[in-house]
C-alpha cells in the first residue's frame, strides 16, 4: 500500500509548498476515494485570516460542499499529523482511512508549538475505528517543517536586488563572528591552506567529508562536489527561485570572506552551470592565489 499512498502523499506535498510559497504554513491534504481524487488543498491560516483554515479541515469543507457529509470509503492524506480540530473533523465527517507523513510528537520536540494530543488517542476517546497509517514519504514531509528551511524561507521571501545585499551582508558577519569566536579550536595546516579552507568550510556548515568530496586537488585549486542537505536549495525550490542567483548574490561571498580569515591568497568560487537542482551536486572550489 505504501506505493499506493506515495502517490496521492506526493500531491499533498505539492499543496503543502503551494501553501508555503503563498505564506502560510506549510501543510498539504488530499481527499481521494476509489483512486480519485476528490479534494487537493492546502492551509491558508494566514492569507484568509482564519486560524481554523488547516488543511484537513478545510478538505473536509470542501468536500462536504460538493459531495454531502458522509466519507466512510475515503482516505484523508496529510502532510502532518491532524491536530486535534482536524482529527475530531475526521471522526465526524466519518472518514475511516488517514494517512500521514510527520508527526506532532516530532513537531513538539522541535521546538514547535502544537497541542500534545496524537490523532490515534484522540480516536480512541472518540471509540472510532480509525485506521492511521503514519509515516508515508516521512523525510520528504520532515523538509517543509524543518526550522533551518523555514527560516530560509522566511529571509528569502519575496527576494529583491536590495535584500539580497543585506541577506549577504548578514551572512557575512555571521561567519566572521563564527571564525573569531572557534579560530583557536581550528586544526589548521598552514602547509596546506588549500585543504584547511577545505575543512574550515566543512566544519561551519556542519558537513561531513562524505558529503561533500573532494574530487580533484592541485598545488592552486581544490574542487569538491556538495551533496549535503542545504535549507537554501530547499527554500529556493519552494519560493521558485533560481539558486544560481542566489546562491552567487547571498552565499559566494561570505564564504570567500570566511576563508579569507586564513589568507587573502584563497579564494571560494562556485561552477554555476553544476550547481543543484540543476545538477546532482554543487561544484565548489578553493583556490590559491600565489600571486
Amino acid at each position: 500500500m505504501d506505493n499506493y499512498y506515495e502517490k496521492y502523499m506526493k500531491i499533498a506535498l505539492e499543496e503543502a509548498r503551494a501553501s508555503l510559497k503563498e505564506g502560510n504554513n506549510g501543510f498539504g491534504a488530499v481527499l481521494i476515494k476509489d483512486d480519485n481524487i476528490l479534494i487537493r488543498t492546502h492551509d491558508q491560516e494566514e492569507s484568509e485570516s482564519d486560524p481554523t483554515s488547516h488543511a484537513e479541515l478545510n478538505a473536509i469543507r470542501l468536500a462536504s460542499q460538493k459531495y454531502g457529509r458522509n466519507f466512510e470509503d475515503c482516505i484523508l492524506i496529510s502532510t502532518h499529523e491532524p491536530c486535534p480540530m482536524c482529527a475530531a473533523a475526521i471522526v465526524w465527517s466519518g472518514i475511516k482511512n488517514l494517512v500521514y507523513g510527520y508527526s506532532i510528537t516530532e513537531a513538539i520536540a522541535e521546538g514547535r508549538k502544537r497541542i500534545n494530543l496524537t490523532c490515534k488517542e484522540l480516536f480512541d476517546r472518540a471509540n472510532s475505528d480509525i485506521r492511521v497509517h503514519e509515516g508515508v514519504m516521512h523525510n520528504q514531509c520532515s523538509i517543509l517543517y524543518r526550522k533551518d528551511v523555514r527560516d530560509e524561507i522566511k529571509r528569502l521571501r519575496g527576494a529583491k536586488q536590495e535584500n539580497l545585499e543585506a541577506l549577504k551582508n548578514y551572512l557575512l558577519d555571521k561567519r566572521i563572528c563564527w571564525y573569531k569566536k572557534n579560530h583557536e579550536k581550528l586544526e589548521i595546516n598552514f602547509n596546506d591552506l588549500l585543504l584547511s579552507g577545505y575543512e574550515m568550510i566543512l566544519k561551519k556548515l556542519e558537513i561531513e567529508p562524505e558529503e561533500a568530496p573532494v574530487i580533484m586537488k592541485t598545488e592552486n585549486k581544490i574542487v569538491f562536489h556538495s551533496k549535503n542537505f542545504c535549507p537554501t536549495l530547499e527554500a529556493c525550490k519552494i519560493l521558485d527561485l533560481d539558486t544560481r542567483i542566489i546562491c552567487k548574490e547571498v552565499n559566494e561571498k561570505p564564504t570567500d570572506a570566511l576563508i579569507k580569515q586564513l589568507s587573502g591568497k584563497l579564494e571560494f568560487r562556485r561552477n554555476y552551470d553544476k550547481l543543484r537542482p540543476h545538477c546532482d551536486y554543487c561544484e565548489e572550489m578553493v583556490l590559491l592565489n600565489e600571486s
